[in-house]
């Protein structure tokens, strides 16, 4: 499944040295392109017979006289198209890099041209989940973070027991009252006369 977003992108600067490349060499095939289908366009009409036919057609209306000649020497021709082809490549791209220059100041101005782009998201892909990979460094996080989860534990179970009180402190139900052993709080309350008996 293709989802399509509108998006709205201004343009704000022009790179003038971009344009300049571009520009010079987009003019250059031009003009190149011009000159040789020139060149190849004369070279089929003269095999055709052209040129000597309108030379006769002029000739016969009185418009040439017997000893001129309507195409002559070609080369003028051929060097004037090569110039003109030149003249037309360097004012292009000269105009159009001044034109980018006027554009960058303009658009800090007014804020550039607003341009609405397509973008096509393919949906029907799924995504792989990624796989970690344990590295070396990841393997001894693991340890000293378990280590230190474990020496944790391990105090609070030292902590509660040593606060709680041993099954043996516990009085038996199996013993009777005279024979059984002093509990916790009898210990407790002995010490606590043999200090006050002290002071």
């Amino acid at each position: 499944m293709v989802r399509v977003n509108r998006v709205r992108r201004i343009i704000r600067k022009i790179d003038p040295w971009t344009v300049l490349k571009v520009t010079l060499v987009l003019n250059f095939v031009v003009a190149l392109t011009v000159v040789l289908g020139f060149s190849i366009l004369w070279v089929l009409l003269v095999n055709a017979g052209v040129p000597q036919g309108l030379e006769d057609i002029a000739r016969r209306l009185a418009l040439l006289d017997q000893n001129a000649s309507l195409v002559g020497n070609i080369e003028p021709l051929f060097t004037g198209l090569v110039s003109l082809a030149a003249v037309y490549m360097l004012t292009q791209t000269a105009i159009a890099t001044v034109g980018a220059f006027f554009y960058n100041l303009v658009s800090d101005l007014v804020g550039g041209i607003e341009v609405v782009v397509l973008e096509e998201s393919h949906l029907d892909t799924p995504e792989k989940p990624k796989k970690i990979k344990n590295t070396p460094s990841n393997e001894s996080k693991e340890t000293v973070m378990m280590s230190f989860v474990n020496s944790i534990k391990k105090a609070r179970a030292d902590r509660t027991a040593e606060q709680t009180p041993s099954t043996s402190d516990l009085p038996r139900p199996d013993v009777p009252r005279s024979i059984e052993e002093p509990t916790l709080m009898d210990v407790l309350k002995n010490e606590e006369n043999e200090e006050n008996d002290s002071i």
